[in-house]
């Protein structure tokens, strides 16, 4: 089966762009370094936390889990060479947006570098003795004459976040990444990933991956889209990226 995930050069400069900023440079430099529950807590701190003010007073942000605002403060409290590079980053980030709707939808878009940087290395790292494979982000998707640079329109969704494949094995992976999960206006999407397991005949696993917990991701999807079939569409939440 012929499959490929062609790189939208543009957006590939633009992408190179936004994470060459200091404060999400290291700021992914510290997530791709951790593992386990260290990436947990870490990663959950940037979903449950999305404003300024949440960083200055992480207990008070009722979502955030209480084990994690644990950690916090004994990473405060010992202070933590790592974590206090990470939240300086993070504050610095926050804060250099204005705290309105508008500026708070443009640090959501930063944010969104965040799991979709961390998975497609995980990913890369997954495929790496793979000699063939190829691992890409932000990218087109071809199954042999399905093209959907030319099949599907914008609005219908053209691009993954992440897509794998190894022709020798003949299997991939294809994933939509999300900090936060809300998608209640974009099912689109879903039937995207749909569309690529089925056009790739079950040979391309799909995912929706996020820093928020599965149990969270799936509330949401069945809240949104009450009956519709996610049969076909894997759930990776925080606790399985930790383990990725």
């Amino acid at each position: 089966m012929r499959v490929d995930f062609p790189v939208d050069e543009r957006s590939e400069r633009f992408l190179r762009e936004l994470e060459s900023d200091e404060d999400v440079s290291a700021i992914n430099s510290i997530l791709l370094s951790k593992r386990g529950e260290d990436f947990y807590n870490y990663a959950s701190i940037i979903c449950f936390c999305f404003k300024e003010k949440d960083l200055m007073d992480i207990e008070s942000v009722e979502t955030l889990p209480g084990k994690v605002k644990i950690w916090a403060k004994k990473k405060m409290l010992e202070n933590d060479p790592a974590f206090m590079e990470f939240f300086k980053h993070l504050f610095s980030l926050y804060s250099s947006f204005s705290q309105t709707e508008e500026g708070l939808s443009i640090l959501g878009k930063r944010r969104s570098l965040f799991p979709e940087i961390y998975v497609f290395h995980r990913v890369k790292e997954l495929y790496s003795g793979r000699l063939k494979s190829i691992v890409r982000r932000d990218c087109y998707v071809v199954i042999e004459d399905w093209d959907t640079r030319r099949d599907r329109i914008r609005e219908e969704g053209q691009k993954i976040d992440v897509g794998a494949w190894d022709p020798e094995r003949e299997n991939g992976q294809s994933y939509e990444c999300k900090v936060k999960f809300y998608i209640k206006e974009k099912e689109h999407q879903l039937k995207f990933l749909e569309a690529i397991r089925d056009h790739s005949e079950g040979r391309i696993n799909v995912f929706l991956a996020s820093f928020a917990p599965k149990k969270v991701i799936i509330r949401q999807l069945m809240s949104f889209f009450p009956g519709r079939d996610m049969g076909k569409i894997n759930i990776f939440g925080i606790d399985e990226l930790k383990n990725l």
